[in-house]
């Protein structure tokens, strides 16, 4: 029988070590797939808390990009207003400007601006016989007459009135900044957190007739997002 040379066994030999670590492969990732949840949804967990300086809102809310942010075109859905000499655009609760061609920027709500529509997730309150809406941090009264909603300055003891109708049916919590946290960054967390526990446990306590039954969820949803962001709550 005629003999092979060195160089053909040595070919046959590596052919034959990659034929195998294919087949050890190919095993390790069945193995690998068979071990894997066949019902994803069942092993998602929950959504963790908005840390401090995140500005994530819940999925029903809209997001607010900061100030300054922007965009190369305006979301679907968005109304035109003028104000003075100034041309806006605005859309679940933020409002726009054209920069350049192509360019819009988020800026602040302009005082006696009117929209028609406010976004989902605002809190109202009453500041004496007055009723007033919050939203993306700018206040908004209700014109009857118009039939829209126009922005207005901050009246007299909103942050208390935001903040009561925020923990309404909570009055059990205390919050105590960790941190050295201001009164303005403790406002807003408190804000970001109410709007996230809404969104967990579908339970708000600034509506008019608020499902109590949900309520105990409600306050553990808002006080784990407060301790997540450096906040002591009893």
């Amino acid at each position: 029988m005629r003999m092979r040379s060195p160089a053909l066994w040595l070919a046959m030999v590596g052919a034959m070590l990659l034929c195998l670590n294919a087949g050890v492969a190919s095993a390790q990732a069945r193995t690998e797939a068979r071990s894997q949840p066949r019902n994803k949804e069942r092993h998602e967990t929950r959504e963790q808390p908005p840390q401090r300086g995140e500005r994530r809102a819940p999925p029903f809310v809209a997001h607010y990009p900061s100030v300054g942010h922007s965009v190369p075109r305006l979301p679907n859905g968005y109304e035109s207003l003028r104000l003075g000499r100034n041309d806006y655009h605005y859309h679940a609760g933020v409002f726009y400007r054209l920069r350049a061609p192509g360019t819009y920027v988020v800026v602040r709500a302009p005082i006696g601006a009117r929209v028609h529509f406010l976004p989902l997730g605002y809190v109202s309150f009453f500041v004496g016989t007055r009723r007033y809406f919050y939203a993306n941090f700018t206040y908004y009264l209700w014109d009857s007459a118009m039939r829209d909603y126009v922005v207005v300055a901050a009246p007299a003891g909103a942050d208390e009135a935001v903040a009561a109708a925020s923990d309404k049916g909570t009055s059990e919590l205390f919050v105590y900044p960790k941190e050295g946290q201001s009164d303005e960054q403790r406002d807003r967390d408190r804000y970001e957190c109410y709007l996230w526990a809404v969104d967990q446990t579908h339970f708000d306590p600034s509506a008019e007739s608020p499902d109590v039954t949900k309520a105990a969820d409600y306050r553990r949803a808002l006080s784990a997002c407060l301790e997540g962001r450096g906040y002591t709550v009893k």
